[in-house]
This record gives C-alpha cells, structure tokens and sequence, in this order.
C-alpha cells in the first residue's frame, strides 16, 4: 500500500474532517515505521474521539505533527458510570417539567385579560 492509499485510509476515519491538505503535506513526512506505528493504535484513538466534542479532537495535520499516537491514552469511560447518561436524564426531566409547566401557564388570552388589557 502506498503512502497515499494509506493516507486515504487514515482520513476516511479521521473524525474531524478539516485541513486536508496540511494533514497530507504532514502525511508525506513520516517514515513506514511511524505510519505502522499509527495504525497499530489509531483504532484506540478513534474509540476516545468517540465521546468527545468535535472541537476537542485535534486537526490531522497536528496530531500528526506532533506526534499524538505516542501520547498515553486516557482510560475509557465506564458507560455505566457515564457522565453523559446523567445530563441525557436530567436534560429529559427538565424537558418535562417544562412541557408540564407550559401545558399549566395560562394563554396568552388570559394573561391579558388579567391585566386589563384589550385583546
């Protein structure tokens, strides 16, 4: 495989699709021993991007630039511990409460009419 098909290969499942270009200028400079090096963990890195912000996964070009895969992984995240699961339940109560007092707030009609105003 060529240095560009495993380019194309990296960039397909590179989460953050910005810089393109600089990404592969920064591609063409690494050795065979760095782009295997990549491959036998970006599978890792992929499953942490996961649950991230899009803002926070680096650009291509910089994670390769600098080097990210040699970086020490951070410990995945106990899906029944997670953080998220507990803002998706409290987003859905407060979704409820709020539905629940829209459905008791009085209309607009009443509202005006117990400030003596006109319709």
């Amino acid at each position: 495989m060529t240095k560009q098909e495993q380019f194309k290969k990296f960039w397909s499942l590179y989460p953050r699709k910005v810089a393109r270009v600089a990404a592969e200028r920064s591609w063409k400079k690494l050795t065979l021993k760095e782009i295997k090096s990549i491959f036998e963990v970006y599978h890792d890195h992929l499953i942490r991007w996961k649950y991230r912000e899009m803002q926070y996964v680096p650009h291509a070009s910089t994670w390769i630039n600098q080097k990210r895969w040699e970086d020490e992984l951070e410990p995945l995240q106990d899906e029944n511990q997670s953080v998220y699961k507990n803002i998706e339940k409290q987003r859905k109560e407060f979704m409820q409460k709020m539905k629940q007092a829209e459905e008791e707030s009085a209309t607009d009609e009443d509202r005006k009419k117990a400030l003596g105003l006109k319709k």
